[in-house]
């Protein structure tokens, strides 16, 4: 090798075998492999979705930790980071999908109480902006139980609190506001989600997101109708129609609900988590980015985690290339979005059962195959000509 590439690795997670961490570490081993003179950069990176809180960890965010009510009702450990004066939270971490038996009574019962605590221990810190994921969630309850926790008081007809997650949101007949936690005027609420479908309706977040959640068709249309009250009496205490919104179905409907009652703003994950590591500066300082993600399909091209990253660096003049678990996407899909070249796990591995077994060996097989390519391709030989008409 003529020259030292400056590569910087910056996979999401390969969702069901390795973190973002382990996936930039084994990427990074096989790079070393085959340039061992190369100056590697680990960035792990997430879509403001789960990992995120660990993204921020690694670049250099304090950890927390807090004790809040979990979906239904159980006591949870939620993580979260604080870097500069922004928290960063997860959803997923307070009112998770994953700590629920998912089934259609507990489809209706769950709640994001937890989330709202959450928020209120961010708060607590005195932070400007809060970033919140809202994906992997179990609930389905219009942000109900975060804004409770937060200072709303939410009422039936006969003036009894209510309670409870989605499956009680059509009772609901009055909210209060007036004890809304008065923080939360100064500071600015973002939510990342990669979708953006709206509250209520056929492709709303009952309809397509609660039979993942355990609910079936009738508690599908119970938690539906439950979103349209609820919505019309947010829209009597706030002015905001969720139902002609198209978006806010986030995170069963806590998108929408934060948008009525607190102003939060959605935004693209990626590029939120981008600009709060700083993935512009630090792309500067790099002949090359590896992004990464468990599954490359047609989905990835709609914006997730290695698209993101990647038209970040179409703008920065870096390419971009990618380790995968596996790649769903033909060869005639590159280059997708400044993704030069793609190498995947499966490839390397004698069976695809096999890449799922032993992943990280797999993984760093592909980082090497990818970096072998590259090399066959002169990228070593054009790196040091370009280097040599800049000086």
């Amino acid at each position: 090798m003529t020259v030292a590439p400056r590569v910087l690795i910056a996979p999401d997670k390969f969702k069901g075998t390795l973190s973002a961490s382990e996936a930039a570490e084994v990427i990074a081993d096989g790079v070393l492999a085959g340039w061992p003179e190369a100056s590697v950069t680990l960035m792990p990176f997430a879509d403001g979705g789960e990992g995120t809180v660990s993204a921020a960890i690694a670049a250099g965010a304090r950890a927390h930790s807090t004790v809040v009510t979990g979906p239904l009702g159980k006591a949870v450990d939620a993580q979260w980071a604080v870097l500069g004066s922004s928290a960063v939270l997860e959803m997923a971490q307070s009112s998770g999908l994953h700590l629920v038996d998912p089934n259609p009574d507990n489809a209706l019962m769950a709640h994001t109480e937890g989330t709202g605590e959450l928020i209120r221990a961010a708060l607590d810190l005195g932070v400007t902006r809060i970033v919140l994921g809202v994906g992997g969630s179990a609930t389905t309850d219009g942000g109900l139980g975060a804004l409770r926790a937060l200072g709303a008081r939410f009422r039936d007809e006969g003036g009894q609190a209510l309670v409870g997650g989605g499956g009680s949101l059509r009772n609901v007949s009055h909210v209060d506001l007036s004890g809304l936690d008065p923080r939360l005027s100064g500071v600015e609420l973002i939510l990342c989600s990669d979708v953006s479908n709206p509250f209520v309706g056929p492709n709303g977040a009952a309809a397509v997101f609660g039979p993942q959640k355990g609910a079936d068709p009738s508690a599908v249309m119970q938690l539906d109708s439950g979103l349209r009250r609820y919505a019309a009496v947010l829209e009597d205490a706030t002015g905001v129609d969720l139902v002609q919104q198209e978006w806010g179905g986030s995170g069963g409907g806590l998108a929408g609900g934060l948008y009525a009652v607190c102003g939060a703003r959605g935004a693209s994950g990626v590029d939120v988590v981008a600009d709060l590591l700083g993935l512009d500066i630090v792309l500067a300082a790099h002949d090359i980015v590896i992004v990464g993600e468990g599954s490359m399909d047609m989905q990835s091209t709609m914006g997730k985690t290695p698209v993101g990253v990647a038209r970040r660096a179409a703008t920065a003049g870096i390419p971009a290339v990618a380790v995968v678990g596996r790649n769903l996407l033909g060869s005639d899909s590159l280059p997708l979005e400044n993704i030069m070249a793609i190498t995947s796990a499966v490839d390397q591995a004698p069976t695809p059962e096999a890449a799922m077994l032993e992943p990280a060996l797999w993984t760093k097989a592909a980082a090497r195959a990818l970096v072998d390519n590259l090399s066959g391709l002169g990228f070593e030989a054009s790196l040091e000509a370009s280097r040599r008409q800049m000086s």
